[in-house]
């Protein structure tokens, strides 16, 4: 930055950019400490907090800076603090790369060991930063480099990231049939674009910190969005719970009829309290959300799935699929991946279901109709 934009701030600029940033600061603390009472899973919370904390770090470096940059003699110390929020910078726009990816369906972990090829850019943008710093210091070179050209790497960098998780989940969206799922990608979505117009904001005006106000609103979502999962998602298996199936059932109910029937299928666990007993709890969960992990690749749109309670799911047809090919994929579907696992047990399901075919019915006689089928099932199963 220039000497007469350093003369600038401390004359006028230097208290509003200094009152932004604080407010950034306080906003994003008050959000880390939600997300340290956990309101989500673990793997989400951990990955969020990251995000937040390289947010705050941020931050502090640009109070820093601002608080430097007007004073005679700290151009070499405010240089540094320029570089290091370059560095900074690129490693936050990572780690929104890498939870966006984990949001919206773990591509990233897909790849296998190919993953850590993101990691490549990244680390260019840490080494490009800190080479610029030592340079500055007067440790490398001998003679001091302009300071454009360290965003003439960094720079790229972080839009490469927020574009590629910006344009992934858009095509993710575009795929998706169900309503919800794509409002959940829409936020992701959305939080990859902030930052990226504050970044592009601020390549022509100097005087606001428009990356860091672009961050808030993005943590301010993605901490919305959690809570909301949070409410209707079951944290072990990170599936539907009943309210939220109680909720869908309640708006499909009504177009229930003859010509639109609606299937409810009651799954559970066969033997499921031996294999506590015997395995123990944390080899029971692995039933519990290898089961989930099954229905979530037959469940498309006009079929939801959720966690009813303990070892009990529930299914919910639409679309009017024969019930015993639905029966048969799940077990198949479920024998290979049980198989995948290794399990030294054999997991089994029982599953019953009721048709609805008067929207006049109650919910609950229908869902009693499948317990009672479940029952008749298991019974079937045990013999």
């Amino acid at each position: 930055m220039s000497t007469s934009m350093a003369q600038t701030f401390s004359q006028a600029y230097q208290p509003f950019y200094i009152a932004i940033l604080l407010v950034c600061l306080v906003i994003s603390s008050e959000v880390y400490g939600r997300i340290q009472r956990s309101i989500g899973r673990e793997s989400e919370n951990t990955a969020f907090k990251k995000i937040i904390f390289t947010y705050v770090i941020y931050i502090i470096n640009d109070l820093l800076w601002i608080y430097i940059l007007p004073k005679p003699g700290h151009t070499t110390f405010a240089r540094v603090l320029e570089f290091s929020e370059a560095g900074i910078l690129s490693v936050f726009t990572f780690l929104w790369f890498g939870f966006a990816e984990y949001y919206i369906d773990g591509f990233t972990d897909k790849m296998g060991k190919i993953k850590h090829i993101f990691y490549l850019p990244v680390i260019i943008a840490i080494i490009n930063a800190a080479v610029f710093i030592l340079n500055r210091v007067g440790i490398l070179g001998a003679s001091l480099w302009p300071a454009s050209y360290i965003y003439m790497i960094n720079s790229p960098i972080d839009f490469f990231y927020l574009f590629f998780a910006f344009a992934h989940t858009m095509y993710k969206m575009h795929q998706e049939k169900r309503p919800n799922r794509q409002l959940h990608e829409r936020v992701i979505m959305e939080c990859m674009l902030y930052p990226a117009i504050g970044a592009i904001a601020s390549l022509f005006i100097y005087y606001v910190p428009f990356i860091i106000l672009g961050i808030l609103p993005s943590i301010i979502k993605v901490l919305i969005e959690m809570q909301n999962a949070h409410i209707y998602t079951d944290a072990l298996t990170g599936i539907n719970n009943r309210y939220r199936v109680s909720e869908y059932l309640e708006r499909e109910w009504e177009n229930c009829s003859v010509d639109h029937p609606i299937y409810i299928y009651l799954i559970d666990i066969n033997k499921f309290k031996s294999i506590n007993d015997k395995y123990g709890h944390l080899v029971g969960d692995q039933a519990l959300v290898t089961l989930a992990e099954t229905l979530k690749k037959i469940a498309s749109e006009g079929i939801v799935i959720g966690r009813f309670g303990g070892d009990e799911f529930i299914l919910v047809d639409s679309l009017n699929h024969d019930p015993e090919a639905v029966k048969k994929e799940i077990r198949i579907a479920l024998q290979e991946a049980a198989r995948q696992k290794n399990f030294a047990f054999d997991l089994t399901i029982s599953i019953g279901y009721a048709k609805c075919t008067n929207a006049k019915s109650k919910v609950t006689d229908i869902v009693a109709s499948a317990d009672d089928a479940l029952y008749q099932d298991k019974k079937r199963t045990h013999k």
